[in-house]
């Protein structure tokens, strides 16, 4: 999981550093769970290169990450997108689904110690055989509308006409829904939503509805060269197996002081993942946040090849063979991964979909003190969010916010 989360860091630095004026929006969770799913089919030297990239040692502790993953983004372990959802009225949990799904060529028959441990045992998924050479734009519609359903809508249009290939083997695909309310204690005001200005990174100004509220006790701590506040969901559960303190969602803002300081932020949350999470609960006197609404799509193995590890070990098929037959004429793949994400945010909470692909073609606590001063977090120029669930230390949605007036 953390090398998820270091790739979504390192792709809005590159961002940044690039003068892309696009907000990202990334789901770590989504990608680990295709990269799960693939290293538990893998052997040789493609499953050593995975357990060097997961930090994990067997398939074993693999799989136990993944089941673990799943439990908690489902609550029946039935593949459906409303896996674990509640009515999310006032004083209800967030809503949470995660799930998977896998369409295999009939050239290529899916092992059935895969189909029944890994898709099914662990990730709910049912496989479907199909017949990419003739089939590839039905099953394009069929994703697409799998895609639509597993994000309630937000992701429309996942794969572009000539995806997947007619030369495909297989597909494997992960989506993932989040809608929550903040905590009725710390929520933001309506009453008191305003235009304010937004200074982007080359100087300009855009004005936006920036959101408060009265009360200003936050979650806040203040770091060398940015502060960092923590906005929890309400957490609550009726007629649930988890209990109230199971899962517990926050929005986290990282800000730099400086309003061109985006870059140096986001290195430091590269090299100290987790370290700045320990946030005290004080009284801010001084309190605004954008209102935000986009979508953001990238390229997953183009990120990896940026920051050193390309995912070309894939290529060699035989390694796959441990999810499915591979004809003895088949040698190479080529694999490619996509992720589209989108996030909502305003007075209410949070609503966040991802669903990431992959296909693969045959070829032939540590802070500081607190400052006795009047506190203050207004997020008036480029900041980072993260939206993470505090026991399993899971981030589901981070990204960078550049123009909150872009809608797209």
């Amino acid at each position: 999981m953390e090398f998820c989360s270091r790739l979504a860091n390192q792709l809005m630095l590159q961002k940044v550093e690039q003068h892309d004026k696009k907000n990202s929006v990334v789901s770590p969770v989504s990608i680990n769970a295709v990269l799960n799913m693939l290293a538990a089919g893998s052997k040789g030297a493609t499953l050593e290169n995975f357990f060097s990239i997961l930090g994990s040692k067997t398939v074993e502790e693999i799989n136990l990450e993944s089941s673990k993953m799943m439990a908690m983004a489902t609550d029946v372990g039935l593949n459906s997108a409303d896996n674990g959802a509640e009515d999310n009225n006032d004083g209800i949990a967030p809503v949470l689904a995660m799930v998977n799904g896998a369409w295999f060529d009939r050239r290529f028959p899916l092992k059935p110690s895969y189909d029944q441990k890994i898709l099914k045992g662990i990730f709910y998924c049912e496989a479907k055989t199909v017949h990419f050479a003739t089939q590839a734009e039905q099953v394009r519609e069929e994703i697409n509308a799998w895609a639509e359903a597993a994000s309630r809508g937000l992701i429309k249009d996942f794969l572009d006409p000539g995806s997947p290939s007619s030369e495909a083997a297989l597909v494997l695909i992960n989506g993932l829904y989040f809608r929550g309310n903040w905590d009725c204690e710390y929520k933001f005001e309506s009453e008191y939503t305003k235009e304010r200005d937004f200074y982007l990174l080359n100087g300009d100004t855009v004005s936006v509805p920036f959101m408060t509220n009265t009360r200003g006790f936050q979650f806040y701590q203040s770091f060398d060269g940015f502060k960092a506040l923590k906005i929890p969901y309400e957490s609550r559960q009726l007629n649930s197996r988890w209990s109230s303190s199971s899962r517990r969602f926050s929005m986290y803002f990282f800000l730099p002081d400086e309003r061109d300081g985006l870059p140096d932020l986001l290195k430091k949350l590269i090299s100290n993942p987790g370290k700045y999470l320990n946030l005290s609960d004080v009284k801010v006197n001084k309190f605004w946040i954008p209102k935000f609404k986009f979508s953001y799509g990238f390229i997953v193995l183009d990120a990896m090849q940026d920051m050193g590890t390309p995912l070309s070990f894939l290529t060699n098929s035989k390694d796959l063979s441990e999810m499915m037959h591979v004809p003895e004429d088949v040698d190479d793949f080529e694999p490619s991964m996509i992720q589209k994400a989108f996030i909502e945010i305003d007075e209410e909470g949070t609503e966040a979909a991802a669903v990431t692909e992959f296909e693969e073609e045959c070829g032939c606590s540590m802070y500081e003190e607190l400052p006795k001063r009047l506190i203050s977090f207004v997020a008036d120029h480029p900041f980072v969010f993260m939206l993470q669930e505090a026991k399993s230390g899971l981030t589901f949605f981070t990204g960078v916010v550049l123009d909150p007036s872009q809608s797209d």
